[in-house]
């Protein structure tokens, strides 16, 4: 594998998680809006969900030993869904 080939396989092993949180960060601000009203930006929810989502998906390549597996989808999918409900719904409102 060169360089080039390792750079590129690292980027797209970032971009799964990175396009699971910005697709859940936008349903989360279109489904809840008003919900959302002054509670959190959108910047602010990918802040949370980008790293929950990438921890799950290292995690589980890690542990399977191959990126790409169900496994890690669906625990991507759950890390961003509770890291999201935390900050957007459980943290405390500024007042």
């Amino acid at each position: 594998m060169t360089p080039w080939d390792a750079a590129w396989h690292l980027l797209n092993a970032l971009a799964a998680p990175f396009w699971v949180a910005l697709l859940s960060v936008g349903a989360l601000k279109l489904l809840w809006r008003r919900a959302l009203a002054g509670r959190a930006s959108a910047l602010a929810l990918l802040g949370w969900a980008y790293p929950a989502a990438l921890l799950a998906h290292t995690g589980a390549w890690a542990y399977w030993g191959a990126e790409g597996s169900q496994w890690g989808y669906a625990g991507m999918v759950v890390a961003t869904a509770l890291a999201l409900w935390f900050r957007a719904f459980a943290w405390p409102r500024r007042r």
